[in-house]
């Protein structure tokens, strides 16, 4: 499995401190992406045939953070949920991932709900792009093209 993280598009408007955040959803363009590759490499099979492409949150802590608050609203927590325990708790998010990436389930939909969910502050928790092979023979592909998506040659924050 590999984890692509989707950068926001920030526009700063020089003199002021507004910021203006883009969030997007890449795995429709992920798809196109590789199958444009595959396509290029004379491969007949389809990308969905290849690779299990979805989004999940960055941290696992932020669906932790969003079942929390249902267990204060009294809403139906999900089955077998450990609600001690934050490594049980990990480990029983990390178990969802593992499965819906290999096609063993589908994403629950408290999951996607928790990825729409908006914080405090009026914004959605940030996610990441994950990619897994059907194939072993197509992981350095993913890997290379994972490397150079995910290696950013500057960054910079200005305060004021």
């Amino acid at each position: 499995m590999f984890k692509l993280n989707i950068h926001s598009i920030i526009d700063v408007i020089t003199n002021s401190s507004t910021v203006i955040y883009t969030y997007q959803n890449n795995i429709k363009e992920a798809k196109e992406l590789l199958q444009e590759i595959l396509d290029l490499m004379g491969e007949d099979k389809k990308v969905n045939d290849l690779f299990n492409i979805t989004t999940f949150l960055d941290d696992i802590e932020y669906y932790t953070n969003y079942l929390e608050e249902l267990e204060e609203d009294d809403v139906e927590l999900p089955e077998n949920y450990p609600t001690e325990g934050w490594k049980e708790q990990k480990k029983y998010i990390e178990n969802i991932i593992e499965k819906v990436l290999e096609e063993e389930m589908d994403k629950p939909d408290w999951m996607k709900t928790a990825e729409d969910h908006e914080d405090w502050s009026g914004y959605t928790y940030p996610t990441s792009l994950y990619i897994s092979s059907k194939e072993e023979k197509y992981n350095t592909l993913i890997e290379k093209a994972l490397a150079f998506l995910n290696s950013p040659d500057h960054e910079a924050f200005r305060d004021g």
